[in-house]
């Protein structure tokens, strides 16, 4: 059945004050996904070779900070262990009130290539593995982006630059809002809301770590109902097979 956008989210779309705002994050909301691996291109031809989940923990104390934790998972299952194995945990901390990344735990395995990595955030310093680096004020976590653009307030064909740190890398994306679409996922037809990475002025999943993001309406939540994330070997697509809410 197909999903219709209440007024009130039309509205947030639009960028007007709504009443009764929706709380931005709330512990214990859970998403779970189909994963699908695509290597050529973004297309409707997908192979649906594992799952994925990303769910919202409890604030947390980081550093003397108010911070929202999230737990990020990607999983490839046994046929598509032969296809590209992948067993990807990301945890993010992100500071309750500027949204900007505290703390960060990744243990990756893409292929053969395996990566841990721990970042503290302090001020205008991260610490990666025990060593020091200087960052610019305001870095965020591209995999928390995923949380936090749903509530970006960026217009219609326009676009918003973000400065984000993974691992030691420091680099600015531009994400536009490439409007509303119907994305079909297993959790059934969601009439969505998408923002991708520009590059050089075109809409474009190029660099590793690049997201586009569908979000549409469950249970009265804005939640993201389709994610597509560059990797180092192609683009994996997630779609929404299940929402845990709290709120009905």
């Amino acid at each position: 059945m197909k999903k219709i956008i209440p007024i009130f989210f039309i509205s947030f779309l639009l960028g007007q004050a709504t009443i009764n705002k929706e709380p931005l994050f709330i512990p214990g909301e859970e998403y779970k996904y189909d994963l699908f691996v695509d290597f050529i291109q973004l297309g409707p031809d997908l192979i649906k070779l594992g799952s994925a989940s990303l769910n919202t923990k409890e604030i947390e104390k980081i550093n003397g900070k108010d911070a929202y934790h999230f737990n990020f998972v990607l999983r490839t299952s046994k046929i598509g262990d032969l296809v590209y194995k992948i067993r990807d945990t990301i945890d993010v901390w992100v500071d309750t009130e500027r949204l900007t990344v505290v703390k960060q735990i990744k243990k990756l395995r893409e292929g053969n290539r395996r990566r841990e990595s721990t970042t503290i955030v302090e001020g205008n310093t991260a610490k990666i593995n025990d060593k020091e680096y200087e960052i610019p004020n305001n870095v965020m976590d591209p995999y928390s982006l995923i949380m936090v653009l749903k509530d970006a307030d960026i217009g219609e064909k326009e676009s918003k630059i973000f400065t984000i740190l993974d691992g030691k890398k420091i680099r600015e994306i531009e994400i536009e809002n490439i409007g509303i679409k119907t994305v079909r996922t297993p959790a059934g037809k969601f009439d969505s809301y998408t923002y991708k990475p520009l590059h050089n002025g075109k809409s474009a999943l190029k660099n590793k770590g690049d997201i586009q993001v569908s979000y549409g309406m469950v249970n009265n939540r804005t939640v993201p109902v389709k994610i597509s994330l560059k990797l180092n070997n192609g683009i994996i697509v997630l779609k929404l097979k299940k929402s845990s809410n709290i709120i009905n």
